[in-house]
């Protein structure tokens, strides 16, 4: 975790970071939402950026079409490897800007300032990036970490609480995936004032277990897996929500997915029903729900062409008990159908 910094004046540590970078070789890349978080970031650097590529707001827009208009902004305005590009926003923003910045000129510096608490605890870390094809999550991208990222817990203030529930959502699988005592505190914890002590700590928590196993694992071969949890149901949830111009996000979909990937978890590998069954109440509670059987079909033809398949059937992360995970399950069609009913 020693690129992650945690603050409350990102200003401040921008401004040690950048020190001694011209002016000209910062670059921005915001989302219409997040470039007026800017000028607030930068006030304690002593110069104005000029360089900055707005991308329109929305998954729908993490397309080939928005990374060119960054590249095109790099390119124009003369960004050399050693330049920096500065990720303002939430996943959407982190995952599209570190994919530009690890191909442009073979990859230039990079640094995350994540707005959301989804991008904090999920997309800015691991070092995934890449953009949306043909109507699938993450088609396209590349494993790059980026120089730093910077963890300001006062953005969370900012957020509305639908917007904060859906990168709680990637909190309660970091407690899946550690330990009951971790899980407890997270299912009871109050989530209205995400700058008091008692959030940080279990957002530091989160962002370690999540970090632990991509140490290890780093371009996931193995271990690194257990991150998939809920996301084979959740993002197949998640396309067909943006295919349908349905406001789901990533976070709410992966939310509903472990409700399918822990029945799974029971029917496979005899995960404790007590337990799937209060996390299952929690998601149904806070989370909004969706018409999946409408669209079963088309969501196990979307699990089909996840990247984590790689021979027949659908593969599943699952869960023998709380921080033991089991990755490579391929479970039929019909169980998997079976699960989907549970949300």
């Amino acid at each position: 975790m020693e690129h992650i910094v945690f603050t409350t004046d990102s200003s401040m540590v921008l401004a040690d970071l950048l020190r001694g970078v011209r002016h000209e070789q910062l670059f921005i890349v915001a989302d219409k939402h997040t470039v007026g978080f800017c000028d607030k970031l930068l006030e304690k650097v002593d110069w104005i950026p000029l360089n900055v590529a707005v991308v329109d707001c929305g998954e729908e827009n993490k397309s080939l079409d928005s990374v060119a208009r960054i590249w095109s902004v790099l390119s124009k305005r003369g960004a050399r490897r050693s330049s920096i590009l500065l990720c303002v926003g939430g996943g959407m923003v982190t995952d599209m800007g570190g994919f530009a910045a690890s191909t442009f000129k073979r990859g230039m510096r990079c640094i995350y300032v994540p707005t959301t608490l989804l991008a904090q605890v999920d997309a800015s870390l691991g070092g995934k990036t890449g953009i949306n094809f043909n109507g699938l999550k993450n088609e396209i991208g590349i494993f790059k970490e980026p120089e730093r990222v910077i963890i300001d817990v006062m953005f969370l203030k900012t957020l509305p609480m639908r917007e904060r529930m859906a990168g709680f959502a990637e909190m309660l699988k970091h407690g899946l995936l550690s330990d009951v005592e971790y899980l407890d505190r997270l299912l009871t914890c109050g989530r209205n004032e995400p700058d008091r002590e008692e959030f940080l700590d279990l957002l530091k928590r989160s962002i370690s277990v999540k970090s632990e196993i991509v140490t290890l694992d780093p371009l996931e071969k193995g271990v690194r897996k257990a991150l998939n949890f809920g996301h084979t149901i959740g993002h197949a949830i998640e396309s067909c929500s943006v295919m349908r111009q349905e406001n789901l996000s990533h976070g709410e979909s992966v939310a509903l997915g472990m409700i399918a990937e822990l029945y799974l978890s029971v029917r496979e590998k005899g995960f404790p029903e007590e337990i799937y069954h209060r996390v299952r109440d929690f998601i149904k509670r806070y989370y909004p729900a969706y018409p999946v059987m409408e669209y079963a079909d088309m969501l196990c033809e979307l699990m089909s062409h996840d990247k984590k398949n790689d021979r027949e059937g659908l593969n599943f992360t699952l869960l023998e008990n709380v921080g033991q995970f089991s990755v490579d399950n391929y479970c039929s069609r019909e169980l998997v159908m079976e699960a989907l009913r549970q949300i």
